[in-house]
């Protein structure tokens, strides 16, 4: 089996200062309807640290990467840390293989944070993702950016992955594998570390009713 990958769940919102000048108090992060506060600084130092550094996209981010990456900054025990966000829902653990996937899919939905910058005669099949004006923060495949794009209108990102393949399924010129969601989910899952990693996109529990 791949080794699990650690993710961070949870979009951030910021610091808060109770006065101008002040220190900071607890940093935020939205978790579906609620908002999350964090007081000590090196339990925030572990969350941000479960984002992958951009400058090495290939490397697989696992909880010994994230345990390393805390400690370089610092943090005083940051196992302890991890246990507790992944019982928390704030981090989450998952193997690419895909009966793990499905679940972690399942249980959680992708929103985007920034716009999507198209492609160029160049490179006409990948496409920018960033902000207005300014160079895309990340290049990403046709189908994970159309995954992307449309992520936060189903409740789940396996729904998404299921819309979208029983889409492509409908017409000639699609790639055949990508009418199974499996597939769209294998794929897309391969590049959200960096998703996450650039901030492009959060990841949030899935909705429910």
């Amino acid at each position: 089996m791949t080794e699990p990958l650690i993710l961070p769940v949870g979009r951030y919102t910021g610091e808060f200062h109770p006065e101008v000048g002040a220190p900071v108090k607890y940093y935020s992060l939205s978790i579906g309807r609620l908002m999350v506060t964090m007081e000590d600084p090196q339990a925030f130092a572990v969350w941000a640290a479960a984002h992958p550094p951009t400058d090495d996209p290939g490397r697989a981010w696992t909880r010994a990467a994230v345990l390393d990456a805390a400690g370089q900054v610092g943090v005083a025990d940051p196992e302890r840390v991890v246990e507790e966000f992944l019982e928390d829902g704030l981090l989450v653990e998952v193997s690419p293989d895909d009966a793990e996937l499905e679940g972690f899919a399942r249980a959680h939905r992708v929103l985007p944070l920034m716009v999507s910058l198209g492609n160029n005669p160049d490179d006409p099949l990948h496409y920018g993702i960033g902000l207005f004006g300014l160079e895309p923060v990340i290049r990403v495949p046709t189908l994970v950016h159309d995954i992307w794009q449309w992520s936060s209108v189903g409740d789940s990102l396996w729904e998404v992955c299921q819309v979208f393949a029983e889409a492509g399924a409908q017409v000639d010129f699609v790639d055949a594998r990508e009418h199974d969601p499996h597939h769209v989910l294998r794929e897309f899952f391969a590049a959200l570390p960096m998703l996450l990693a650039t901030s492009a996109a959060c990841l949030d529990e899935a909705c429910r009713l």
